[in-house]
């Protein structure tokens, strides 16, 4: 099997290819005992594991890189996504994903709150956000009856979104982004400044 054989069995959705003509760093003939250096069936061998073994050095070798979301392969953002929860089948392009990832965990920590809204919305689509909420809070230094507490009203936000420099708002993108970041308690309306 030649490495253009194996390069084609290798799923389409993968960014990593084998590189024809990788060479290793470490050739095996080198780490073999002296009176097999010369052997030419044992340069064969060492030659084919340094094929399969050079693209899985050079992989190690930029491992930092895989871990930048912005020089790593998609194929590998998408999988750094499932490790905090960043939903790219939500339609979004590569780099609207690799900016979601890029700020992720900042946005965790005001997740659900009218900040973390706003700071995902102009961070990631860049737009410029307006958010209105009703807040309202309850207390009471005497305990009381919950029977006889009266029904709060439900929380609502107002988010109305504009698209800086003349772009344009994919609505039904923020919608689910939307979704995903109020929480089920709050009612949620959603509208494009003009």
């Amino acid at each position: 099997m030649t490495t253009q054989d194996v390069a084609a069995a290798i799923p389409a959705h993968t960014e990593r290819r084998l590189v024809p003509g990788l060479k290793t760093p470490f050739p095996m003939i080198n780490y073999t005992s002296s009176m097999l250096i010369e052997d030419q069936v044992a340069q064969k061998i060492c030659s084919s594991l340094d094929e399969v073994l050079a693209p899985i050095i050079s992989v190690l070798d930029c491992y930092d890189s895989y871990l930048d979301v912005f020089l790593a392969p998609m194929d590998f953002v998408e999988y750094m996504c499932s490790w905090i929860l960043v939903n790219p089948e939500l339609g979004w392009d590569q780099h609207t994903v690799r900016k979601s990832l890029a700020h992720a965990i900042r946005f965790y920590g005001f997740r659900g709150t009218a900040r973390g809204i706003r700071d995902f919305l102009t961070t990631v689509f860049e737009l410029d956000v307006t958010i209105e909420e009703s807040g309202s809070v309850s207390t009471s230094r005497d305990s009381t009856d919950p029977t006889t507490w009266t029904i709060p009203p439900t929380p609502t936000v107002k988010v109305t979104v504009r698209a800086r420099q003349g772009g344009t708002v994919d609505m039904g993108l923020v919608s689910l982004v939307m979704d995903s970041a109020v929480p089920a308690h709050v009612d949620a309306k959603l509208t494009e400044a003009s």
